[in-house]
């Protein structure tokens, strides 16, 4: 008898944690079937809830990350005509501007040239229209010899093309006189980049030494999955969520781009401005919530539908008591937290809507 006790108390203590472990306790794993169907155990019933498939109107809204950029033509390059050394920079990133204001003065001796070469060429013009003048009125009188008149017109034409050489040179220079080129705003807007700095050298062909924007002429660019692109549509109206307002701000979409991009597999759609956007800068994200045409569909909890292998969609069916059956489906638009389903599953059946990841852990949630 005492042998007896010393065997029991021993195996009492092989079977009792040990001092501080922490014991957890999980519902018992589900038992699979060769057809891919799980039998739930009695103690994990109370992680699976389940709902009625039911075909209802809806009102999808495609959800895209977005960003704030300037419409094609709303900004504008300041760059280098000649080469030259940056002598004065009157503007500094963010200032508003005008058309027509200075922003940087330059000091190029081939500015000087182009000058001189203006001015002679100036100088020739008026010679040869004088001597014209003169040979015209010579053969009025009869005294005019007719080659030296031919040839004086031959000049004239010669001096009024490199006249207007010289002045399209000067004119692409700018402002200024002598040496220096002051460069001016060619658009109203905000300058939103400088890279001009006194006493450096710059060269044609470079970086702009100055950008401006037209803030009035900002829009939105969502990135929209490949799968939803068929929702969107001209004209749609869209609500922009910014993180800087506690209201979204009104818009439509003008246009959608016909090229996918990134390995995401996304197309941009571009978005028209209706409401306040006095505070909006390009450069900000956003999150478009664009509105698709209401109808009739299946709709079903994000959480419900898994993703298989990366790219199979599958919900579990309850086909029998506590059995559940895989099922494979297509999905279409997210909807605010649920997703359409658009094949796979009929109304009436029950499908697990909350704890799927139970029957099936290889698989992910589509979150």
């Amino acid at each position: 008898m005492q042998v007896f006790k010393c065997w029991l108390v021993l195996g009492l203590a092989g079977c009792s944690p040990a001092v501080g472990e922490t014991v957890s306790f999980s519902p018992p794993p589900s038992t699979p079937r060769p057809d891919g169907a799980v039998r739930l155990s009695r103690e994990s019933r109370p992680y699976v809830v389940t709902e009625k498939v039911a075909v209802g109107a809806s009102s999808p809204v495609v959800l895209a990350p977005a960003r704030i950029a300037f419409r094609d033509g709303a900004v504008s390059q300041v760059n280098l005509p000649i080469a030259g050394r940056v002598t004065a920079v009157y503007v500094k990133t963010g200032d508003r501007v005008k058309i027509g204001a200075a922003l940087v003065a330059i000091s190029s001796p081939d500015a000087a040239a182009a000058r001189a070469q203006l001015a002679a060429a100036a100088a020739e013009h008026d010679a040869a229209t004088h001597e014209i003048a003169r040979q015209d009125a010579m053969a009025t009188s009869g005294v005019g010899v007719e080659s030296e008149r031919v040839a004086v017109q031959a000049k004239l034409r010669q001096s009024e093309a490199e006249l207007a050489r010289a002045q399209t040179t000067v004119a692409i220079l700018g402002g200024g006189g002598g040496s220096t080129v002051v460069l001016r705003a060619p658009i109203d807007g905000t300058v939103i980049a400088r890279h001009a700095t006194v006493g450096a050298v710059a060269q044609p062909g470079g970086d702009p030494l100055i950008e401006i924007g037209n803030p009035s002429s900002l829009w939105v660019v969502a990135d929209v999955f490949e799968r939803e692109l068929a929702q969107v549509h001209d004209g749609a109206a869209v609500d922009i969520e910014l993180p800087t307002r506690t209201a979204p701000v009104a818009g439509h979409v003008v246009s959608v781009g016909q090229a996918l991009t990134g390995a995401l597999r996304t197309a941009p759609v571009y978005i028209a401005l209706d409401g306040d956007s006095v505070d909006v800068r390009s450069g900000m994200f956003a999150r478009a919530r664009i509105k698709a045409p209401a109808g009739k569909s299946i709709v079903l909890p994000a959480e419900s539908v898994l993703i298989e292998d990366g790219k199979t969609y599958v919900v579990f069916v309850k086909t029998g008591d506590d059995l559940f059956t895989p099922r494979k489906v297509e999905v279409g638009r997210s909807i605010d937290g649920r997703v359409e389903v658009l094949s796979g599953v009929a109304p009436g059946e029950d499908v697990v809507v909350k704890g799927a990841l139970l029957l099936d852990g290889a698989a992910e949630q589509l979150l």
